[in-house]
């Protein structure tokens, strides 16, 4: 995906995105009024009013966030002390600010409550802060990154860094903030992942956190096949066993999550699975029709518990995969 520089970034694309964003806000009353109307039509739950709340809270806030990124630009004079400690705690708490405020509108508009289940050991290492952590997560549903962020963020009090696509420049916010706090963004076709990750974690403060989505995309059934594929291609039969047992995750892809251990060798590992975050749009369409409870499950891996042996790691991370392969299967059954 080509991706413009960061002087037509700055200059063109996030005046456009701020212009678009005020013109927005500006029409939500019409368009509030419009979706009061539409909404007894659209099967209950008040759907077409909610989507254009939610809209306008997150846009509002991101918005907001723009201004907040232009004026700590202009406090660093102009970028001068941008990597200096007292600035980068200024851009972490706005990070913050945005992370924590969208999560708690969509919660409140989407009526969703999320639960931290089982999760008390995993909890106290992130919370601690005492060493750094690497953070495997599972990657299915809209906005589940939003989730993991802000338990890392808002909640542990952690300085999380993450690998993103690199079109994700194109979103001022992203863009900006991503940038200053050591955010890597990579053609996922073409870059060389490993590479990236391993020179994020590297240096990773007591406090800091790597956050992975291993399985390199939301879960489908086609991604799960793929990935079962790929497996065998490369000559990794008995991982590929594994992955044909797992019917709610796709197989992880190792080199991203070793390349970070092997730069962080002190930092423990937290696994996060979820269940009950729509997927695609008809999912979280339907999801609006009725409160709705979203479940996360932590597990924390000392770093000592860690194999040291490349093949070792790699069954170790395919075992930890299948115990969050169980879970959401379990949780899933409960829900039906």
């Amino acid at each position: 995906m080509f991706v413009p520089p960061v002087v037509v970034r700055r200059l063109v694309i996030a005046p456009l995105v701020l212009v678009a964003e005020l013109a927005i806000v500006v029409l939500s009353l019409p368009a509030a009024l419009v979706a009061a109307l539409v909404s007894p039509l659209t099967g209950g739950g008040w759907r077409a009013l909610r989507v254009v709340a939610i809209t306008v809270a997150f846009i509002s806030r991101h918005l907001l966030t723009m201004l907040g990124c232009f004026a700590l630009w202009v406090a660093s004079g102009f970028g001068l002390r941008g990597c200096t400690p007292p600035m980068l705690d200024r851009n972490h708490a706005l990070m913050g600010w945005f992370v924590s405020g969208v999560n708690r509108q969509i919660k409140r508009l989407a009526r969703v409550d999320v639960r931290l289940c089982e999760s008390g050991v995993a909890e106290h290492v992130l919370s601690s802060r005492l060493r750094p952590v690497i953070v495997l997560s599972r990657h299915a549903g809209e906005g589940d990154s939003l989730l993991v962020l802000h338990e890392l963020l808002c909640r542990a009090g952690r300085r999380p860094r993450i690998v993103l696509h690199e079109g994700l420049q194109l979103d001022p916010v992203i863009d900006v903030l991503g940038h200053r706090l050591s955010y890597r963004f990579v053609d996922p076709r073409g870059g060389d992942i490993e590479v990236e990750i391993a020179a994020m974690a590297r240096g990773l403060p007591a406090d800091g956190a790597v956050l992975i989505f291993p399985e390199g995309g939301n879960f489908s059934e086609e991604r799960r096949l793929r990935g079962i594929e790929r497996l065998e291609a490369r000559g990794y039969h008995e991982e590929a066993a594994w992955a044909r047992g797992m019917e709610n995750v796709a197989a992880p892809r190792p080199g991203g999550a070793l390349a970070a251990i092997e730069a962080a060798p002190d930092a423990d590992v937290v696994f996060v699975g979820h269940v009950g975050i729509p997927a695609g749009i008809g999912g979280l369409w339907a999801s609006l029709l009725a409160p709705r409870t979203v479940q996360l499950r932590l597990w924390a891996e000392r770093a000592e518990d860690v194999p040291s042996d490349r093949e070792e790691q790699i069954d170790w991370l395919f075992g930890s995969w299948c115990r969050l392969d169980r879970w959401v299967g379990e949780r899933d059954l409960e829900a039906a």
